[in-house]
């Protein structure tokens, strides 16, 4: 029986006219079933019990002709005026039909740079901005806030701008991650200097100290930008070096060619907890049937754009992903800054890696973590990989205010993410990161009082424990849809709602 936060949410998000929450699950089991009667009973009673859920577009659109099913997409972008409003374009195609979207703003020229048909272009920031106003203006669907990752590479010119426009009140609409190499961070913790060069032209030096400095600020001050490895990420990029990877989802756990798409779905790990023990046999099977689940909305998903049908077509990428975590080590009795919660990591990977390669063996990534926000309050369990943000809090989304409480949560295993120190955080993302091809979304909590330096030390520590990209966020540095109640008033930002 699903919670009164699920029903609420399903009516207010993803249920059509008189459709109630039995006949949602119903709508998408039937569709992504693709007749088969067994497979399709199976989905239903996934669905109904908070086993497994895919992500929103397939909920809200299942079913429907040309149903978008997918969460979000990677677009590519060049230095020409036809590319940039030709990418806008598509944007705003693919969030009126519920979906994100990635973009890598390096290829445009910098601020004053010279045009070939005379004059100065007027920069990579400015054509973001003119994007930040279509991320405000269009909605999801009409029922998502709209999502978009904008991405610069580390030696772009407009790079210290770029790391500053959130403080400075632009691209509030965008989050935004700064893209960087092994190279550059070696230069960043050991000493060195960096070029700032676009399309072959040196526009100038800085020490890479002073820019990894500007990003620590950014995300002291308002959480952005963040950081995504190239090199990490480009290791588990099986066509690479002849395709690079450069962009990522909004969310930032999915790097992919451009015009990818993300097709992502959860397992609730908490539903194999059974007394003191947890069923790996039965996780291994679920593992398989989402799998499966995965590749058929794959293959029954209307596309916005033909570049796309044709990657996805070529790559097929899924991602299985993960929530209940924190819900699953609190009822086997293991604290989330432990030891035991990373052999627990080692002991689920088997059935996971198992099941998504046996099903999924030539897709471009089976197993990526995503965020589950939405999708936790249908299951009624914690979100993804994360701890729990309070015993006791709101999460403030576009379909209302949901109070989140559970009698678990008064365990004496309940570790909140702020009762966890930053390096457990990182412990636990590095762990899943050897587990998983594809990233991660996860948050790095740090107490108010926590300064620039501690979430620089925190990313040179990303860096060296191989993770794809970290996410740091200063409790609150600005409001945010988490708010805890036991401590009214404190905030704590989350931006992806896929």
């Amino acid at each position: 029986m699903i919670s009164k936060n699920a029903e609420r949410l399903i009516k207010e998000r993803y249920a059509n006219k008189n459709e109630s929450p039995e006949d949602v699950f119903k709508r998408v089991a039937k569709a992504i079933s693709m007749r088969d009667d067994k497979f399709e009973k199976w989905l239903y009673n996934s669905m109904a019990e908070g086993v497994f859920f895919p992500n929103s577009p397939c909920i809200k659109n299942a079913g429907k002709k040309k149903g978008m099913l997918h969460a979000c997409f990677t677009l590519p972008l060049s230095d020409s005026v036809q590319s940039i409003f030709e990418t806008l374009t598509n944007m705003a195609v693919i969030f009126q039909k519920g979906g994100g979207c990635g973009v890598n703003f390096s290829a445009l020229r910098p601020k004053n740079a010279s045009l070939s048909g005379g004059g100065t272009s007027s920069g990579a920031l400015s054509f973001m901005g003119v994007y930040d106003a279509t991320i405000q203006t269009v909605k999801q669907g009409g029922w998502r806030r709209g999502a978009c990752m904008g991405i610069l590479d580390y030696d772009h010119p407009e790079i210290l701008d770029f790391c500053r426009a959130k403080i400075g009140g632009r691209l509030q609409n965008f989050n935004l991650s700064v893209l960087v190499t092994n190279e550059f961070m070696e230069k960043a913790s050991k000493g060195g200097s960096v070029d700032l060069i676009h399309e072959d032209k040196k526009y100038g030096t800085m020490k890479a100290k002073d820019i990894l400095d500007l990003v620590s600020l950014g995300s002291y001050v308002c959480g952005d930008p963040a950081l995504l490895f190239f090199d990490r990420i480009n290791k588990d990029n099986r066509l690479y070096p002849e395709t690079k990877l450069k962009i990522t989802n909004p969310c930032s756990e999915v790097s992919l060619p451009e015009y990818g798409a993300c097709c992502l779905g959860s397992v609730n790990l908490s539903k194999f907890v059974e007394g003191n023990n947890f069923n790996f046999d039965k996780f291994y099977e679920a593992v398989r049937m989402v799998s499966r689940a995965l590749l058929n909305m794959n293959a029954i998903s209307f596309y916005p754009l033909p570049q796309i049908t044709r990657v996805m077509h070529e790559l097929n990428p899924i991602g299985v992903g993960l929530m209940g975590f924190s819900d699953t080590l609190i009822m086997l009795g293991i604290k989330y800054d432990s030891e035991e919660a990373l052999n627990f990591i080692d002991q689920i990977s088997k059935p996971y890696i198992k099941g998504t390669d046996e099903v999924a063996p030539d897709s471009f990534y089976n197993r990526i973590i995503a965020p589950t926000g939405s999708l936790s309050i249908l299951a009624d369990c914690s979100h993804s990989i994360e701890p729990i943000y309070a015993r006791s809090y709101e999460r403030h989304v576009v379909a209302g205010v949901f109070k989140e409480r559970k009698d678990i949560y008064d365990s004496e295993f309940c570790r909140t993410a702020l009762e966890i120190n930053p390096e457990w955080h990182l412990k636990i993302q590095a762990k899943f990161q050897t587990i998983v091809n594809g990233g991660i979304s996860k948050t790095i909590n740090l107490p108010n009082e926590a300064s620039v330096d501690d979430i620089k030390k925190i990313y040179i520590s990303a860096w060296k424990m191989g993770v794809k990209g970290v996410t740091v966020f200063r409790e609150g540095s600005i409001d945010g849809v988490l708010v805890n109640t036991e401590n009214k008033g404190t905030k704590c930002d989350d931006v992806c709602h896929l």
